[in-house]
């Protein structure tokens, strides 16, 4: 009798979960067999009839849209503990598609978990875990993809993601620390933004009204607010349309070079805020550069993928210089120098790296130096952004105050009161 090939999970005597691969010539016969094992089956399913039934959830996804490559996505934050988990299911000894299958246990049902599946079975049929990871670029950078391949060419592949797991938790916390920084700032001016706009569409025009029936004539402040006042409640769609078509225009002009890299050298320029964006790109820079390094990436193809997550024009341009230099036998350091684009200190620290032939020890110091530096500078911008705003908000409503006053005053002077 022809043998099929059963997916199993079952609990042992103690209640631990296990799951497995049993031949056997039915479903009958397999739940027979696995109870001959000392184990009890919780759910048992012929190997043909699983990947039917994914193959019919992938054809409905499809139906509704969702291409099947990038579908799933992971959050950096998933990314991390996805990462890490696998680095030490295969430190302690699990086969690759072993620990990919127990992760996968633990992810819910959906699109995630097709994406899971489908890694699962391209391995499985040949694929490089790296070859695998690559038909997923939403979810898996270029860095990501090509550090795991350099793990699994030095068959040190553990290693390799638990690196890349302490660099994506870097970038998580550092995405936060700035995020945090930015919240507060960012919700004052929102609230402010609001009430202003209740005071000059709603309140305003009431008083307005008192003055206008007075017959009374108003200052040109007064009439200038009144006019926006009006504005704003007959043509605000004409006012939110010119934001749009200025906030369209502004990313459509982005796509065009010059433009791109004017912006970003702008944006690197700007007082304190461009101080922090430096030092981000600094850190983001040297990080990355280090975890290509320690995974064995070679240093032309390392830069490459470093100058793809930097993310600003003015740096691409400054690596591209690093990289041709590299190439034709040049220091890192003396080219980083004369862009003028990274600190000083980084400079230094890298030029003593590359003396000393331990370039991804320092960089990773350099990394964990600006990380620190950061944090100090995030909160002096958002020590300066607070009485930025106050200050903002102290001047619009003094012009709201005195607009309203002076023709209360030019009302009473008239009463003779």
């Amino acid at each position: 009798m022809k043998k099929e090939l059963f997916n199993y999970s079952a609990i042992d005597g103690d209640g631990k979960a296990l799951s497995g691969q049993i031949e056997a010539s039915n479903l009958n016969d397999a739940l027979s067999k696995i109870r001959q094992m000392g184990i009890f089956p919780s759910h048992v399913i012929a190997v043909d009839e699983q990947t039917a039934s994914r193959n019919i959830l992938i054809a409905i996804i499809e139906k509704l849209n969702f291409p099947k490559q990038g579908v799933a996505k992971f959050k950096l934050d998933d990314r991390v503990v996805f990462t890490r988990q696998l680095a030490v299911l295969l430190n302690a000894g699990l086969p690759l598609v072993k620990g990919l299958q127990t992760l996968n246990k633990q992810t819910r049902f959906g699109r995630m978990k097709i994406m899971l599946d489908d890694i699962i079975n391209m391995i499985q049929s040949g694929k490089t875990f790296s070859g695998a990871l690559a038909h997923y670029p939403d979810s898996f950078s270029h860095v990501y993809i090509n550090v795991v391949k350099s793990g699994e060419t030095g068959g040190a592949l553990d290693g390799v993601l638990k690196r890349l797991a302490d660099y994506l938790e870097r970038n998580l916390r550092l995405t936060q620390r700035i995020k945090a920084a930015l919240i507060y700032p960012s919700l004052v001016l929102v609230v402010s933004i609001i009430i202003l706009g209740f005071v000059v569409a709603f309140v305003i025009p009431r008083f307005m009204e008192l003055f206008q029936n007075s017959g009374i004539a108003l200052p040109l402040l007064t009439r200038m607010l009144l006019v926006f006042s009006n504005f704003l409640l007959e043509r605000w769609y004409l006012f939110f349309g010119a934001i749009a078509l200025m906030f369209v225009s502004y990313k459509l002009l982005l796509r065009n070079y010059s433009v791109r890299y004017f912006n970003d050298k702008i944006i690197l320029n700007i007082p304190v805020f461009g101080l922090l964006i430096q030092k981000v790109t600094a850190s983001r820079f040297a990080r990355t550069l280090a975890t290509l390094l320690e995974g064995g990436v070679p240093i032309l193809r390392a830069l490459e993928l470093t100058k793809q997550v930097s993310g600003n024009e003015v740096v691409v341009k400054a690596i591209n210089s690093v990289y041709e230099s590299v190439r034709e036998g040049g220091f890192i350091s003396k080219v980083l120098e004369s862009t003028k684009v990274f600190p000083q200190l980084m400079v230094n620290m890298i030029e003593v790296g590359e003396e000393s032939g331990a370039l991804d020890q320092m960089l990773t110091k350099v990394a964990d130096t600006y990380e620190e530096e950061i944090e100090i500078t995030a909160g002096a911008l958002t020590s300066l952004l607070e009485p930025i705003l106050v200050i903002f908000m102290g001047v619009v409503v003094g012009i709201i105050v005195l607009s309203m006053f002076l023709p209360l005053i030019t009302l009473i002077n008239s009463l003779g009161v």
